[in-house]
Order: C-alpha cells, then structure tokens, then sequence
C-alpha cells in the first residue's frame, strides 16, 4: 500500500513539475512530438502531423524534416494556458534560431493547422503559413485526402469501460482545415453500417478543432474554448472491433475518412 501511495506521488510530481524554457532535443518520434534532454516529452503547439502509426502519407517526410530541424539542438518553449496535458507531456510551441517548428511544418506542407482553445497562438501567422503551402499544394495539400474542409484528426472508437454506459467516450476529433469560418450544420457522419448523424449548427473557426461525442450533451459552442458537440445517439455508434467513419458534406461528397481496428489485432 505505502509503495503504491509512493508510486502515485512520483507521478503527480512528475506530471506537474515546472515545465522547462530550453532544453535539447535527443528523440523525434513524428513530426509534431518530441523528446527533451530531461526526459520531457513535446506534444507541438499549433499544428497537426500526419501518423506514423498507422502510416500516413507524408508522415516520414514530416518526421525527417523535424529532426533534420531540431534533432541535439537548443530550443526555446514557450506554453499557453495548458502547460502539460492528460499524459504528462508539455504542449509547447517549439522555436530552433530564426525557425519557428510549427511555421516550418505549415508552409512546407506537411502539417495543418490545429488550435484547441483556451490557447493562445499567433493563429493569422500561422494560418497564412498553411495558405502559402495550399497555394502551391504542396505536400499534403497536393493528395485528394486534403481536397477537403474538414479533417479527422483522431478517432477513439473505444470508450474507457464499458461503451454503452460510457457513450460520450467515444469521440472523434475534426479540424476546420481551410482559411475561414465553417458552420458545422452543412456536414454529417456515417458509421460503416451506413448510419447517419447530422451535425448541428456551430461555427467552427479557421484552425479550430471540435470534439464529436457519441451521445448526449449540450453542444459547446464559445470559440474561446474547446468545441464541442454530442451527437445525441443512446447507444455506442462505433463498432470496436472494426469500424469506419465518414463526413460527408450536404451535397454528399466526402471530406474524410478515417478507419478503426484494434492495435493489437492479430494478423490473418
């Protein structure tokens, strides 16, 4: 019992130390999470990489730029109003010299942007950043997957425990991924079975992210803080063992789409 009450103060202490303003980065896992010289891990401010796991287009692109970037450098953090995150990891924006890593990854195309409120960026200058590289459509912009408005940046199809007594644990994370002010009531989303959801009418700023949860709730809708929407169902809508979700807009053209199966699923 002390041992585990001892482990369990670690982990607090670690979770909540004072986070560092430099540090030297030894590990670069993607293009957007990092490891410091302390054993810190950086999940970046500001922008979004494509995933190594499963493997995305550009992701070894975006991770090799990064260490090419920053990898046994210096770097100076800077945090918002969220220093660390559920995991323990920093949430900061990354800056190597004259390069800032978040503007890097955006105007060579091989990040979007990805804001989650209440923190505060410099979102016009990164923003134009993102503009710049779909301009020239280069690296992500220039594949079909991000022809689009909106983009899945996670999806948890699997809710902690018991699904049916835990529905709004199953949620999915989109990104407004064009230059302006979208409203939400001009898309929906479908399960692989085929069945729909229609999303409500919310504004969801340029960069901004909102979190869509499986069941009920009241819709957040202040931009100064984490959207977020329920999509009203009294039943878990994903399957666990294998699923796929797709946003459609109103004139049914897909915006993306995003795949489910356990991690630990077994070859055939």
């Amino acid at each position: 019992m002390l041992l585990n009450i001892f482990a369990l103060t670690l982990a607090y202490a670690d979770t909540y130390r004072p986070p560092p303003k430099t540090g030297i980065i030894i590990a670069v896992y993607d293009g957007d999470t990092f490891t410091l010289d302390n054993g810190d891990k950086i999940r970046l401010r500001g922008a979004n990489t494509p995933e190594l796991r499963p493997a995305e287009a550009f992701g070894i692109d975006a991770r090799d730029a990064v260490a090419d970037l920053v990898l046994n450098q210096k770097v100076t953090l800077t945090y918002g109003d969220v220093e660390r995150d559920g995991y323990g990891r920093l949430i900061a924006s990354v800056r190597i010299e004259k390069h800032d890593v978040a503007t890097y990854l955006l105007e060579n195309g091989l990040a979007h942007t990805f804001f989650i409120p209440p923190e505060k960026l410099d979102t016009p200058s990164l923003l134009a950043a993102q503009t710049q590289a779909q301009s020239k459509s280069v690296g992500i912009w220039s594949i079909p997957r991000y022809q689009s408005d909106l983009h899945m940046t996670s999806f948890h199809a699997n809710a902690p425990g018991d699904d049916s007594r835990n529905i709004n644990g199953e949620y999915i994370r989109v990104t407004n991924i064009t230059s302006s002010t979208l409203n939400l009531q001009n898309y929906y989303i479908q399960n692989i079975k085929g069945e729909t959801w229609p999303f409500p009418d919310m504004e969801i700023p340029a960069g901004n992210t909102v979190k869509v949860h499986s069941g009920r709730g009241y819709h957040q809708k202040n931009p100064e803080k984490q959207l977020e929407i329920y999509l009203g169902s009294m039943r878990p809508i994903w399957d666990n063992e294998k699923d796929r979700a797709t946003i459609y807009n109103l004139e049914n053209k897909i915006q993306d789409q995003r795949k489910h199966e356990p991690k630990n699923k077994p070859k055939n």
